[in-house]
């Protein structure tokens, strides 16, 4: 996984699952070349038997037979999410989200969705981590 300040994370997955703007997929050794958009959301990966995940924000994945390569402006592992810090900028940008109405619309709406959404990522990400044991 990389992200515009770089390689964020290389391992050996067995399986990975991401969040396209289509509905999550899935993708494991000997998939067919794919290239799809991805959203922000929760990849996760197993490997050696131990499942993983991480936050991602929006960009592309390109998978194949032995290589999943996703690009994404944005990525943070489950260690390092503050649930509260979080939660604190998720809140003030639906207040001042609200604000808008039924106006969705402009460079400022749209930057707040996707705080929102970037926010959701991360909270989700860690709520999963948690899950698995």
């Amino acid at each position: 996984m990389a992200t515009p300040l770089g390689l964020v994370l290389r391992t050996e997955a067995e399986s990975v699952a991401a969040p396209s703007v289509h509905g999550e997929f899935g993708v494991f050794a000997g998939h067919l070349p794919l290239l799809a958009a991805l959203k922000p959301g929760v990849v996760k990966y197993r490997v050696a038997g131990k499942d993983h995940v991480a936050a991602v924000g929006a960009g592309f994945v390109e998978a194949g037979p032995d290589k999943v390569l996703l690009l994404c402006d944005l990525f943070a592992q489950p260690k390092e999410i503050d649930t509260a810090k979080v939660q604190s900028e998720l809140e003030a940008a639906e207040k001042e989200l609200a604000g808008y109405g039924e106006l969705y619309e402009g460079p400022r709406y749209e930057e707040l969705q996707r705080q929102i959404d970037w926010c959701l990522a991360r909270l989700q990400a860690k709520a999963d981590n948690g899950s698995h044991p």
